[in-house]
């Protein structure tokens, strides 16, 4: 009887556990929630070599201290290039001179110049938006990633 009991409830656990496991879903969506109160709200890539040839636009939306906008490039399916830029409140490109990672004027400012191009490079990499962010510029690797997505989702 002992015997019956256990075996049922493995069974019974077992069934329960893996209903709790992960799906798989092609569009899986995951939402983040920034320090400074903003949500994100991003789908998982398609599958590699899946967007149309061409150059590709895409922006996340403004928020106080500016925009980040990116430039994708798709060659045979495939990402070719990505340049991410990061624009001042009033719609033009920072001077990136200014944004190495030092103090101005008792202001500290992250090191753009470089995080733009290494977040770049990785979702070249990767073929995908869904690399991680930077410490120290969180928002605005956020935007990034935004900004390689919707810019990915008119190359579809």
């Amino acid at each position: 009887m002992k015997k019956i009991t256990v075996v049922t409830a493995i069974v019974i656990l077992v069934f329960t556990l893996g209903g709790c496991s992960p799906q798989n879903n092609e569009n899986q969506q995951t939402t983040t929630q920034e320090g400074n109160g903003q949500q994100t709200t991003t789908q998982e890539p398609p599958a590699q070599g899946a967007y149309k040839d061409g150059t590709y636009e895409g922006a996340a939306d403004p928020w106080q201290y500016g925009a980040e906008n990116a430039t994708v490039e798709v060659a045979d399916g495939k990402i070719k290039s990505i340049i991410l830029r990061r624009l001042d409140t009033d719609g033009k490109e920072v001077d990136y001179e200014n944004w190495k990672g030092q103090e101005i004027e008792g202001k500290l400012y992250p090191n753009l110049k470089q995080y733009r191009i290494d977040m770049a490079d990785a979702m070249v990499q990767k073929q995908s938006y869904d690399v991680d962010i930077i410490s120290g510029a969180t928002t605005s690797c956020n935007n990034w990633k935004i900004s390689v997505q919707k810019a990915l989702e008119k190359a579809k």
